[in-house]
């Protein structure tokens, strides 16, 4: 299935074997989203993906990452968090598209995105290798909190990255 628009389209859909953890699955097949810019991003079959790469606290908030209308945002920002082969900006900023794409509300898809790109992995290239740079997880009270910010406020989600919420 192909789905295009404005905020790009998804290429397959997710087809996962679970393990016996419950927690964590296997893709079956390819899944790809390509953004509007027409940059591919890949979840290649055989990639092992578990929602880790949206911090745990905002669950409670937003749901589980393998649940509606954001589950494939989740499963390639997973891939792209372990591959780190494109830098965290671009890959945060990929998954609100993506859950935009997925027709995510847009006042979620901004939770999210805060959550991910103020507490969501974070690498840089240090020499020849990558260096880990994942700030402290928030607290289900942060979350909590966010969540009511977005719900009052209208924030452009180009101001995301620099956005301190009180």
């Amino acid at each position: 299935m192909t789905r295009r628009g404005e905020w790009g389209r998804f290429e397959g859909r997710v087809v996962a074997r679970w393990h016996d953890d419950g927690r964590e699955m296997t893709l079956v097949e390819p899944f790809a989203y390509v953004d509007a810019a027409e940059s591919r991003w890949l979840a290649p079959a055989e990639s092992v993906v578990n929602g880790a790469s949206i911090p745990r606290a905002f669950w409670s908030v937003i749901g589980s990452p393998f649940t509606g209308s954001f589950r494939n945002a989740s499963v390639l920002h997973d891939v792209a968090c372990v591959s780190r082969s494109r830098p965290w900006k671009l890959v945060h900023r990929m998954f609100y598209e993506a859950c935009r794409c997925g027709r995510t509300n847009v006042v979620q898809a901004k939770i999210m995105y805060y959550a991910v790109y103020h507490f969501g992995p974070r690498w840089r290239l240090a020499g020849r290798s990558l260096r880990d740079e994942t700030p402290t997880p928030p607290s289900a009270a942060d979350a909590r909190r966010i969540a009511r910010y977005f719900a009052t406020h209208d924030i452009d989600a180009a101001a995301i990255p620099s956005l301190e919420i009180p």
